[in-house]
């Protein structure tokens, strides 16, 4: 499991209701993880609150991806995997093809660019 950055385990803070993977995402904050399988990466939606330091006995939160457990997650839903022509030395996350209704979650990282697209739920 990859916490899919580095640290403090990546967050999603979200106001609004999303639809990812088929599945409603209520508003509010939650981890993403990515389940990392040699050209199948899964997108980890998770309620798993995120520790600000490392604490190895604090069990209710998570440093990085240390402890995670799949009771919390939300969504679990594939990524669209793409070779991109150029290295990205820095791992990004960004929201491509935005529109009042939808959008593309994206993850860029060396030479592959994962993506989700979301809907904006009700």
């Amino acid at each position: 499991m990859w916490r899919a950055g580095a640290n403090v385990s990546t967050r999603l803070k979200t106001e609004v209701p999303l639809v990812v993977g088929g599945r409603t995402v209520a508003a509010g904050e939650y981890g993403l993880f990515i389940d990392l399988k040699p050209n199948n990466w899964t997108l980890i939606v998770s309620t798993w609150p995120a520790q600000q330091r490392f604490d190895p006995a604090n069990k209710a939160a998570l440093w990085g991806s240390y402890g995670y457990t799949a009771d919390r997650d939300v969504v679990r839903t594939q990524m669209k995997l793409e070779t991109l022509p150029v290295s990205f030395e820095q791992l990004s996350w960004q929201f491509g093809d935005v529109t009042d209704a939808s959008g593309t979650m994206v993850l860029t990282w060396d030479r592959v660019m994962a993506s989700v697209p979301f809907k904006v739920g009700m």
